[in-house]
């Protein structure tokens, strides 16, 4: 290995990864430039802050509905092809949104409809990009660092994506925004053609029959880390994602109700999330990963209580990163652990199920965050939230201590070669 790999993390040391990660990295500031300039546009037709919820509902809730067709999809088509189409549709709808923002279309259903067309194909394409990551590092031991470089990629992404979407429409219109977007999905498609990855079935095992769908999930709940690990996500998905969407309304009531404030935590928040996802990166194999698992819940559910009773906006956004990055460790450390523990075979529906359990439950947890701040209090509303994903965390905590067999079982699947 020359010198200078010796300073990467070890997934870096892939040359194909290195190519995943380039690509990769352009089409996710194309994607969040997208997202941004989206907002501004649905905002400035209509004013209306419930469509700008709706919008972002309807490209997120199909994580939830759709999370194990999609990894059922990634477990029975051949994934790199299916994923460059799912690219090249992404990149189709962004043109889509361009032409008719160049036409001046002001009818918000059709902007509501691409958005929904956008979240189904985001759905599909997570499972089938995370299931490749194994034949890319061409490694198991090195999935856990792909995982969290991919998520230090998303971080980067929602640094910069935002910015460069806010410095662009103050000079150009939305449309080209979109145009620069499916500009992005070149990067992802050429490096995924790059890597010359073999071009067959990777995932299904021959004479494998297909299983039905309560099969299937009986299947996928029997795998110790399915088992352990996912109900803890699913509490801290549904319970403690829901301050993005209330940020405004938590500056108001916390603080001094300016935007710069606002941007202020989102940036904490990054910054802790970067700091989180970067450390995991640098991390090979999966003891590490196993024992912050265990601890991430209850770094986040402190975090937030903590954070819902402080008025000082410096130690407001050290728990707020603090709370980023514990979620970042929670999420992506089982994220590695599900892919290193099961089977080939069925990775893409156990990743379906997981980012149905974490990216699907956030839109639903948004809207009963709102609807209970509307009745108790935002400070209440946070502070419940973070005893209960506390005591998930102690509860997942306990079940394996409890039962040691199912520890050794876990141990047992991710020693598989």
């Amino acid at each position: 290995m020359p010198d200078w790999q010796l300073w990467l993390p070890p997934a870096l040391t892939k040359p194909r990864f290195r190519l995943y990660v380039a690509g990769h990295t352009v089409s996710v500031i194309g994607g969040w430039i997208q997202q941004v300039a989206l907002s501004w546009l649905i905002y400035r037709l209509t004013g209306s802050i419930f469509l700008l919820g709706l919008a972002g509902f309807l490209l997120n809730i199909f994580y939830l509905l759709l999370g194990p067709l999609a990894g059922l999809a990634a477990d029975r088509l051949p994934r790199l092809k299916a994923l460059i189409a799912i690219d090249l549709a992404l990149a189709a709808l962004a043109v889509l949104l361009a032409v008719m923002g160049l036409a001046d279309v002001t009818d918000i259903r059709a902007y509501l409809a691409v958005a929904t067309l956008i979240g189904i194909a985001s759905a599909l394409e997570m499972p089938m990009r995370q299931t490749l990551f194994k034949e890319i590092v061409e490694d198991r031991a090195l999935l856990a660092s792909a995982v969290a470089m991919s998520g230090m990629v998303y971080n980067v992404g929602r640094m910069i994506g935002p910015a460069i979407a806010g410095t662009l429409l103050i000079y150009i219109s939305e449309a080209w925004c979109f145009v620069l977007n499916a500009l992005s999905y070149a990067a992802i498609i050429g490096a995924l053609l790059a890597m010359r990855l073999p071009s067959r079935h990777t995932a299904v095992a021959a004479g494998l029959a297909p299983e039905g769908f309560v099969a299937s999930l009986t299947v996928i709940g029997s795998f110790p880390a399915v088992r352990y690990l996912l109900p803890t996500l699913v509490a801290i998905g549904l319970l403690a994602t829901s301050y993005v969407s209330l940020m405004p309304s938590i500056v108001a009531h916390f603080f001094d109700g300016q935007s710069s404030t606002v941007g202020l935590l989102i940036s904490a928040a990054g910054l802790g999330a970067l700091a989180a996802s970067t450390y995991l990166a640098v991390q090979a194999g999966f003891s590490r990963q196993l024992r912050l698992v265990s601890i991430a819940p209850l770094a986040v559910g402190a975090s937030l209580v903590a954070f819902a009773w402080s008025r000082s906006l410096p130690l407001s956004m050290l728990l707020l990163g603090a709370m980023a990055g514990s979620m970042l460790v929670a999420s992506n450390s089982t994220n590695a652990l599900l892919q290193q523990s099961v089977p080939d075979a069925w990775r893409g529906r156990v990743i379906g199920v997981y980012s149905m359990a974490f990216a699907g439950t956030a839109p639903i947890g948004g809207l009963l965050a709102g609807w209970l701040a509307e009745q108790i209090g935002l400070t209440p509303m946070l502070t419940i939230n973070g005893v209960l994903i506390v005591a998930a965390g102690l509860v997942t905590r306990w079940r394996l201590h409890n039962h040691p067999e199912a520890l050794r079982g876990l141990m047992r699947s991710l020693s598989r070669p």
